[in-house]
């Protein structure tokens, strides 16, 4: 159930919705977060430039996904990249007030938002796990042998491979090479939706 789902007929309007174009920066790195914030529909990037300008992306935020939970109650709620949007984007917002007071009074709101808040924190421990693999043959493997394991099967199947580049954090480019030639030495055998392993 989508979150937003678990709010009564009187919480709706602590909902404050807007709708952003292409290339809108939503917040930029060092503003105070004030709120969480619920991507209904679009796509936004969370990014930032290391010390020699080169902007890094550190993460794709996709319809249904939000943003803002981990630092809204912080001791510092500052936003650590630009939040700009890929495609037209609708984002509803509620701020931290009543946010306090919806997980007070709505035990179906609470349960949603905490089971949200395990599956994103576990999501970045697997991203540390993987950012923690030293080539790029190993992330891949990584995220492949942990799949297999999880779905006790030896094919996984994928969105695409922009997702599962963004999901090991490399360049789509650099994956689908790595990829053809894990194929070649029998490692893998892969398609547009799917990764078998073979060893």
């Amino acid at each position: 159930m989508f979150i937003l789902d678990a709010l009564k007929d009187d919480e709706k309007k602590m909902v404050k919705y807007k709708t952003y174009k292409k290339g809108d920066i939503i917040f930029n790195e060092g503003d105070k977060c004030t709120s969480i914030a619920y991507l209904i529909s679009g796509s936004i990037s969370i990014s930032t430039n290391t010390l020699i300008d080169n902007e890094y992306t550190i993460k794709t935020i996709e319809s249904g996904d939000s943003f803002g939970e981990f630092l809204l109650f912080s001791s510092n709620p500052y936003y650590l990249g630009n939040i700009t949007c890929l495609k037209e984007s609708k984002v509803a917002f509620i701020n931290r007030n009543d946010l306090i007071k919806l997980l007070k009074e709505n035990d179906t709101f609470l349960s949603s938002y905490l089971n949200k808040m395990s599956d994103d924190a576990l999501l970045l421990q697997l991203r540390i796990k993987i950012l923690a693999q030293k080539t790029l043959r190993e992330k891949i493997l990584f995220f492949i042998k942990r799949e297999t394991e999880k779905k006790k099967a030896k094919t996984i199947y994928v969105t695409s491979k922009e997702t599962l580049a963004k999901i090991i954090n490399v360049p789509r480019p650099s994956l689908s090479r790595e990829l053809k030639n894990m194929e070649d030495e029998g490692i893998i055998k892969y398609g547009r939706h799917f990764i078998t392993l073979l060893k």
